[in-house]
């Protein structure tokens, strides 16, 4: 019984201390940067950053200005500080403008979505039941990837806090919403909106499938925005990842070596796929029995939704680095599963390669390159090998079998 309370004190002392860190990190960070030189404190921590402040989210009330200027942001966006067309829904543009949100409230948005970010890891964090879980997930929530998210002020981050709020939404209809608002804002959480439907005891799937048609519905109703949006983003083989960042590699490669495979890049993707099918395969034609089901019963849920976003936007593009947040809520389910026998190694195996892919560092070296696209293509293939475990026991099972 001692060693007991000897135990839970720690994990409570590491949790707080933890919890702590993971406030004060940022704060100084933003205070360093505000008083001295933005750009050289958030490279000292090995963040790529650039002027003005919080860049990302000029792109809005920038593109709100040319829509009163009548011109069409999506197209052309001159008052955007580098002159970058705006590649988000036009909703951006429509919430910002009723907010009244101008570009010298920027820092205070950016600071609030910031605040939403680690609000939603400090959840996280007092959830676990061991004192390295926390010590895990509080250097990953403060690794490169997410400090980028933070030093652009990326929208990215409120859709994260949609998503983590759905996953711990208990009201169906609810719980629909929270997800349908995060899809129409930024798409990808499409997938996640999917998977819970999947997730639902069979009486509410119906329901479920529904809502998922209604938000595909009107996302596919701005189609010619979709094709803007496409094109206004540019796809880069550092500090990114998907397909077409490693297909971008795949053409920079090329030319170093003369050029010979020029063209023939699409391969890569293709190849990407071909894996891709094949670790399903891999994972459905094995047996999938769990292992003991989860100490939170959240931690399953929030793997597969942010799992699946992950393996989504891998799938079909290039996406900035800072979209790596979206790996950090499946990280206590693993942390767990590295504990149990049966999927020790693919565990150990996928907090190792997440530690590489939230630290990247393709910005340094060419050594650097290869190890971050190597990295998160490795989450992808473990991420679908898992997920489609999960899809397996769901099947056999029904939606409250599901832990790992």
């Amino acid at each position: 019984m001692r060693a007991s309370n000897t135990k839970q004190a720690l994990v409570r002392s590491v949790r707080i201390a933890t919890l702590a860190t993971l406030w004060l990190v940022p704060l100084f960070l933003f205070v360093s940067a505000f008083s001295s030189d933005w750009v050289s404190t958030w490279r000292a921590v090995g963040v790529p950053s650039m002027t003005p402040k919080f860049l990302d989210l000029y792109s809005i009330p920038t593109g709100v200005e040319t829509l009163h200027n009548g011109g069409d942001p999506l197209v052309a966006n001159p008052g955007d500080p580098y002159h970058r067309p705006m590649n988000y829904p036009r909703i951006w543009l429509y919430a910002f403008s009723a907010a009244g949100v101008t570009r010298d409230k920027i820092p205070i948005v950016a600071l609030v979505l910031c605040a939403f970010y680690l609000a939603c890891i400090s959840v996280l964090i007092a959830r676990t039941a061991h004192a390295v879980d926390a010590v895990v997930i509080l250097v990953a929530s403060l690794s490169a990837a997410p400090l980028l998210a933070m030093e652009r002020g990326n929208n990215d981050l409120f859709v994260f806090l949609l998503v983590f709020l759905a996953c711990f939404a208990t009201h169906k209809y609810f719980k629909s919403g929270l997800f349908g608002a995060a899809a129409l804002l930024k798409f990808y959480p499409i997938i996640a909106m999917i998977i819970d439907g999947l997730r639902r005891p069979t009486k509410e799937r119906k329901l479920a499938a529904l809502l998922i048609l209604l938000a595909a519905s009107l996302i596919l109703l701005q189609w010619r925005d979709l094709g803007l949006i496409r094109h206004g983003t540019p796809i880069s083989r550092t500090w990114s990842y998907g397909v077409l960042s490693l297909e971008a590699e795949a053409f920079h490669e090329s030319l170093q070596r003369g050029g010979a495979l020029v063209g023939l890049e699409w391969i890569v993707v293709l190849e990407c796929w071909l894996m891709g099918a094949l670790a399903i395969r891999y994972a459905w034609r094995n047996s999938a029995e769990p292992d003991a089901a989860p100490s939170d019963s959240k931690f399953a849920e929030l793997f597969s939704a942010f799992g699946g976003i992950y393996v989504f936007t891998y799938a079909i593009g290039s996406n900035w680095d800072y979209r790596l947040i979206f790996l950090l809520p499946t990280l206590p389910l693993a942390l767990e599963m590295a504990r149990a026998s049966r999927h020790r190694l693919w565990a150990i195996t996928y907090l190792v390669f997440a530690g590489i892919a939230e630290n990247p560092v393709a910005a340094r070296s060419q050594g650097g390159i290869f190890a971050s696209q190597a990295a998160t293509f490795a989450l992808f293939i473990l991420l679908l090998i898992m997920l489609t475990n999960q899809a397996k026991i769901l099947r056999s099972e029904g939606p409250a079998s599901v832990a790992a």
